[in-house]
């Protein structure tokens, strides 16, 4: 092997090892919490009771989607409901195959949350922004219920008046007042 091939052989491998560590994550546009209502439907307090998980073809690709049955306990914003809804996320697992959309939403069964829902154009309701638009309630040690981010949420580019940056780590009632104070 000349010197040549070989500075050629270290600049490829240098390049690999650099260009891997700079896609280790994924970085999205925060919204802001008055464009994240506008965008959504209805915004509801709820609980993912089960779900299931197919290929289905989106665009001209085939992908997994996860559908889950959200319990809605509580209309804050938007349309009226019936009692329980199918929410379609990206992503999941079928068989022994399995894909993971970064920066989706995940509704975890049984775990209360906050989401921003939107019916896309073939009447399918699914988390409006992905992850911006769904938020955990977890109680604190006090009692309190608080909003947290959800669990894939990307790493967002800051903006004024973000969603995330207002809502996280809210009061249920303190987020509810900001939701409906953002309605345009």
């Amino acid at each position: 092997m000349n010197r040549r091939h070989s500075l050629g052989l270290m600049g490829t491998l240098l390049a690999a090892v650099a260009l891997r560590r700079m896609s280790h994550a994924t970085t999205a546009r925060a919204v802001s919490l008055t464009d994240l209502v506008a965008r959504s439907s209805r915004v509801a307090r709820g609980t993912p009771l089960e779900g299931f998980s197919r290929f289905e073809d989106i665009g001209d690709t085939r992908h997994i989607v996860t559908y889950t049955r959200l319990r809605v306990d509580e209309l804050i914003h938007g349309a009226p409901s019936e009692p329980e809804m199918l929410v379609r996320t990206l992503g999941g697992r079928v068989g022994t195959l399995g894909e993971i959309v970064h920066g989706e939403a995940v509704l975890a069964l049984d775990e209360s949350c906050v989401a921003f829902l939107q019916t896309n154009s073939d009447g399918i309701d699914q988390v409006t922004e992905m992850a911006q638009g769904h938020y955990r309630l977890l109680t604190d040690p006090s009692g309190t219920t608080l909003l947290r981010p959800s669990l894939n949420l990307p790493r967002l580019m800051p903006s004024a008046g973000a969603a995330v940056q207002q809502l996280s780590g809210l009061e249920l009632g303190a987020a509810r007042a900001l939701i409906l104070g953002a309605r345009r």
